[in-house]
C-alpha cells in the first residue's frame, strides 16, 4: 500500500464496512452518515480496483479481497489504537478509561468483589463491562472487543487442542474439584466410595455453544461408564439442583464451601482423581506494553492471591 496515495482514515470506514457488511450499519458503527460511509466506500474500491462488497439477494457479502483484508486491516487498526493510547505512565487515579472483562461466571463471585473494592478506590474514572465466557470470548479478544478474560487453563473448553499463539495469560489460582450430593441421599451417607460414584446418576455443566464438559474429559481420560443425567451451562446451578434428588454434582470446591451453609448438601473429594484446574487470566499480546493494561493485570494477580 502506497501510503502518500492512501488517506488513512478511510481505514476506518474500511473496517468497519469489512465487519458489518453493511454501508448503513458501518456508517453507524462509526457515526458518520450513510450518504458519507457510501462516498469512502466509493473511493475504497477505486483505491483497490475491487468491489470489496457485492450483492447477493437481500444481502452484502465479501469478495475474495475484501475476505483477505478483514485480519490485517482489523490487526493493523487495533496496533494504531494500541499505540496512540498508551501513555508513557499511567496513573489510575486520574485517568478515564473503560476496559472490557470476561469472567467466567462461577469464578466471579470470589474475584470480582475485591477487584472492583480497589477499582473505585485506587481508579475512580475507570469503568468495567463485564462479560460472560461465550464460544465467541477469544474471538472477541483477538479482534480488541474485550480486554481481558478469567477462565479455566482448559482449551478444549473452546473446542482447541490448545491456546493461539497470540494468547499471553498469568496463572491466578488452582481450583480443587468436588462432589456435591444431598444432605439426605438415601446411598451416600458419611461416605463416597467408588462403587457409589460409578452407579449414581451425575449432574455436569458446560458453557453453552463450548467443547467438553468436566465428566466428558473425565471418561476421555479412561472413566467411563458415568450416568449424566443433567448439563447446565454453569456450575453455580448444580447445587441448587442436587437437594430432594440422588444425583451427584462435580463442582469448584469454591462453590461448594460457599453454598454449604445455605444449602441442604454434602460435599466429598472425588473417589478417583480429578485433576486440579488453573484458573488463569489471559490477554492478547498486543497489550502486553500498554501500562494501563499492565496496572489492571496486576491488579487482577494481587487480588486472586488475596481473595
Amino acid at each position: 500500500m502506497h501510503l502518500n496515495k492512501f488517506d488513512l482514515n478511510l481505514l476506518i470506514a474500511l473496517d468497519a464496512l469489512l465487519q458489518e457488511k453493511n454501508v448503513t450499519r458501518a456508517a453507524e458503527r462509526v457515526f458518520v452518515s450513510q450518504p458519507a460511509m457510501s462516498a469512502a466506500l466509493q473511493k475504497l474500491r477505486d483505491y483497490f480496483s475491487d468491489p470489496l462488497l457485492v450483492r447477493a439477494g437481500r444481502d452484502l457479502c465479501l469478495t475474495p479481497r475484501g475476505l483477505s483484508l478483514v485480519e490485517p486491516v482489523r490487526e493493523a487498526l487495533l496496533r494504531v489504537q494500541a499505540t496512540l493510547g498508551t501513555q508513557p505512565t499511567f496513573d489510575p487515579a486520574t485517568v478515564r478509561r473503560a476496559f472490557s472483562v470476561i469472567v467466567r461466571d462461577h469464578l466471579g463471585p470470589r474475584l470480582m468483589p475485591p477487584v472492583l473494592r480497589r477499582l473505585m478506590v485506587e481508579a475512580p474514572y475507570v469503568t468495567c463491562t463485564i462479560e460472560e465466557l461465550s464460544p465467541t470470548s477469544l474471538s472477541r479478544m483477538e479482534h480488541g472487543d474485550s480486554d481481558l478474560a478469567v477462565m479455566l487453563d482448559n482449551p478444549q473448553l473452546f473446542s482447541l487442542q490448545s491456546f493461539p499463539e497470540w494468547l499471553r495469560m498469568a496463572e491466578l489460582k488452582t481450583v480443587r474439584w468436588v462432589c456435591v450430593v444431598c444432605r439426605d441421599h438415601p446411598y451416600i451417607r458419611e461416605e463416597l466410595t467408588p462403587e457409589l460414584y460409578a452407579s449414581m446418576p451425575h449432574m455436569t455443566s458446560k458453557p453453552q455453544g463450548t467443547g467438553q464438559s468436566l465428566l466428558e474429559q473425565a471418561r476421555r481420560e479412561g472413566r467411563q461408564g458415568l450416568d449424566v443425567r443433567v448439563t447446565t451451562q454453569s456450575p453455580f446451578d448444580l447445587p441448587f439442583i442436587v437437594p430432594g434428588t440422588t444425583l451427584i454434582a462435580t463442582v469448584p470446591e469454591d462453590i461448594a464451601n460457599r453454598l454449604l451453609p445455605l444449602l441442604p448438601i454434602r460435599a466429598f473429594a472425588p473417589p478417583h482423581d480429578i485433576p486440579d484446574s488453573r484458573e488463569i487470566l489471559v490477554w492478547h499480546k498486543r497489550n502486553e506494553s500498554d501500562p494501563g493494561h499492565a496496572w489492571l493485570r496486576s491488579l487482577f494477580v494481587e487480588c486472586s492471591r488475596q481473595a
